[in-house]
Order: C-alpha cells, then structure tokens, then sequence
C-alpha cells in the first residue's frame, strides 16, 4: 500500500511533477522534430536537417555544415526536394542534452545546420504546422493532472455460474475471507 505524504511537501512535489513534465514534453518535441514518430515534420533530403534539432538555455546557432558531419558528409543531397537514397537520420543531440530544465526558465529548440532556415521554408517542411497545431496537443497530453488509474475487482471466486471443472476454493484473510463479498483496490501509477 502507498505511504500517503503529507500537505506540507505539497510545494516540492508540484514542483517537481511539473519539472518532470517540462523536461519530458521537451523531449518529446524534438523527437517529433527528429521525425522519430510515425509523424514526419522535418523536410529530408540527406537527414541532416532532421537529425540536428536540439534544446538549451540558449538559442541554438544554426553553424554545423552537412559537409563536416559524417555520415552526412558522404551523402550527395539531391536538392529537388525528394529524399536521397542514402539519407540518414539519426539524432544527434537528443541523448546527450542534460533534461534538467526548470520550470519557468527559457528554453530554446532550434536547429544546428547551417541551412535551417532554407529547410524550414521549403514547401515539404511541416515544422510550421507542427508548432502551430500540434504542440498545443503535445502539451495537453503531457502536462495533465490525471493520471491513469487501475482497478482491481473480484467477485466471489471469479468465475460465474455453474463451473464445474473449477477447482478452486475461495478464501481470504480478515474481511476478504468472504467469497461472496466485492473488494475493489485503485492503485495511482
């Protein structure tokens, strides 16, 4: 059974609830900006562009060249605005940010490739309906007070009508002793 807490760390366990959430709806910004989900917002034509979303305290300098960065350095863009047959994405910033944002502090999400600009312009980028539809989404679904329940109900010995292949005795300690008695137990995950 849970140990119940009391009101007086209420401050540090909002706080923390919300840190927690803050530094998770990051991540999971720049995973979608990344094109990790099924859902792909970023314009790919080496994979360069998508592999390079980070996150900081301060913005993000669009100063990397593809040319610097293997594999990328090897792969000719095709610059149609068709994916290259060798793109590669992998990200290359999202495992090795420290998510310990505070709450209430900036945090910028930008992207390091010398031709960012130029990539979110382009008629195949998503980015602008990502920020403008589906982060107010992304939010909702993060920080949301409601947390998912489970329920666990038995009735007598779980099994309805006339079984008679069951081979089970129902028994119990102190008041779950009655096999004709409901015992419902919600567990906070």
């Amino acid at each position: 059974m849970a140990k119940a807490r009391g009101i007086e760390n209420i401050e540090k366990d909002l706080t923390g609830n919300l840190q927690r959430d803050f530094n998770l709806f990051i991540r999971a910004a720049l995973s979608d900006l990344s094109n990790q989900g099924s859902q792909r917002y970023s314009p790919v034509d080496t994979g360069f562009f998508a592999s390079s979303w980070t996150a900081g305290t301060q913005r993000p300098r669009p100063d990397e060249a593809r040319e610097s960065v293997a594999p990328w350095s090897n792969i000719k863009p095709t610059r149609r605005g068709q994916r290259s047959p060798q793109a590669v994405i992998e990200p290359r910033f999202i495992d090795t940010i420290n998510y310990n944002f505070k709450p209430f502090s900036k945090v910028f999400i930008g992207n390091r490739s010398q031709y960012a600009a130029r990539a979110l312009g382009s008629t195949n980028s998503k980015v602008p309906v990502y920020v403008q539809n589906v982060i107010g989404l992304k939010i909702k679904e993060i920080f949301n007070e409601k947390k998912p329940k489970i329920g666990v109900a038995t009735f007598g010995t779980g099994v309805r009508g006339e079984q008679t292949n069951v081979k089970f005795k129902a028994s119990g300690i102190g008041k779950f002793s009655d096999p004709t008695s409901v015992f419902v137990d919600y567990t906070d995950l």
